[in-house]
């Protein structure tokens, strides 16, 4: 079989080549929701604005395609065009408190902006209203105040990491209730009171080094005593029998 003449090779690979960047531009960018993307506005402007940390986050382009660290729904459905993941590089030198507006996406399902130092204040309550999210990351800040008790309403989550701030208070009880989760890290804050108990779903667990106090709850053996040491009074297995 004779080979094509090169200028027909040149113009068919160009061709395929503009049907596939065609493709790419219309199903892995989806344009981005108005709603959304006025939320995020909103977001970088707490973050320092346009001259701040997420100047790329400009209003006149789109937040799918061309802003850092958003994901995007890009299958037809509800979740076309919405926001569906951010995730922040880790030290990305954010500061100041984490806004409530985070809970105008109504599709957000994976969050991690961890390891930003300079991120304080408490864990916003308007996080209950993300009905979707699955993955918490906020690991490594400067967090302080009560893990919210509506944060554990949410019974998608799956992974949630809090560890490495100054949280205080008890572990809301209604962690028992998420039937989904599989990863849940506290440690290294200050938190106190007992380990409320957790749901059999769990294979990650760490509470260390908190102010943890009481018996731990029969069936967490499991994750090993390093996962319960350096806290206040805990005891039973893995770590000393309770006396």
């Amino acid at each position: 079989m004779p080979t094509p003449p090169k200028h027909l090779l040149l113009l068919y690979y160009t061709s395929l080549l503009l049907t596939y960047l065609t493709f790419t531009n219309a199903t892995d960018f989806p344009p981005c929701n108005a709603h959304d993307k006025a939320v995020l506005l909103r977001i970088r402007d707490h973050f320092g604005g346009p001259n701040g940390r997420l100047e790329d986050w400009s209003n006149n382009s789109d937040c799918c395609s061309a802003w850092n660290f958003i994901g995007c729904g890009s299958n037809p459905g509800d979740e076309y065009g919405r926001i569906t993941t951010i995730t922040f590089s880790r030290g990305w030198g954010l500061s100041g408190t984490i806004p409530s507006d985070f809970g105008d996406l109504p599709y957000l399902g994976f969050l991690s902006m961890a390891e930003n130092v300079n991120v304080t204040g408490t864990i916003p309550e308007s996080f209950s209203k993300l009905k979707k999210l699955y993955n918490l990351d906020l690991g490594s800040n400067s967090l302080s105040g009560p893990i919210p008790d509506k944060l554990f309403e949410l019974k998608t989550l799956k992974i949630v990491d809090l560890s490495g701030n100054q949280l205080s208070g008890a572990i809301p009880p209604s962690v028992s209730s998420l039937s989904k989760l599989s990863q849940f890290n506290v440690s290294h804050n200050k938190l106190t009171g007992n380990i409320p108990r957790l749901p059999k779903s769990l294979k990650s667990l760490d509470v260390s080094n908190n102010q943890l106090c009481g018996p731990i709850p029969s069936g967490l053996n499991r994750f090993g005593a390093k996962m319960f040491e350096h806290n206040k009074c805990l005891c039973g297995s893995p770590l000393s029998p309770c006396k």
